[in-house]
């Protein structure tokens, strides 16, 4: 009998996505879902830690600004992964906002723009928006 011996050379190509309350324990909810998608994908560590704080401001933010619940959809087609965070309110969200050193919150764009590959944000057909980012992935 033989054995037979499997090597992943490329990231699996991964599609996703979860509806999230509008409750704080949703960051929580996202940060596992982005986790299983990134192992899922094989997106490696810092891929994956990256995405873990990316989606938790994302999501954090849709609950705290957006009001309603969001849907976060993750995708990792060959060398990206691709998040999405989409709420229902209309309102874009302040870029370029820098808070004060004292402030609590207010750094969750800055981390995204500051840690991902690219990122946006999009009106969405209905109302709403996306506020989505990309990280390549490391080989970690």
């Amino acid at each position: 009998m033989r054995e037979l011996e499997v090597e992943v050379h490329d990231p699996v190509e991964v599609r996703a996505s979860v509806v999230l309350s509008a409750v704080p324990e949703s960051a929580a909810t996202a940060r596992r879902f982005i986790s299983d998608i990134c192992n899922a994908a094989q997106l490696g560590e810092n891929t994956c830690a990256t995405a873990a704080l990316l989606v938790s401001e994302l999501v954090t933010n849709a609950i705290r600004y957006g009001g309603s619940r969001a849907v976060l959809e993750a995708m990792a087609p060959g060398g990206m992964l691709r998040v999405a965070v989409r709420d229902d309110n209309p309102a874009l969200p302040v870029v370029g906002h820098h808070p004060d050193l004292t402030a609590e919150s207010g750094r969750g764009l800055l981390l995204v723009s500051t840690l991902a590959d690219d990122w946006g944000v999009e009106s969405v057909e209905g109302g709403g928006k996306a506020v989505w980012f990309e990280l390549g992935i490391s080989s970690d």
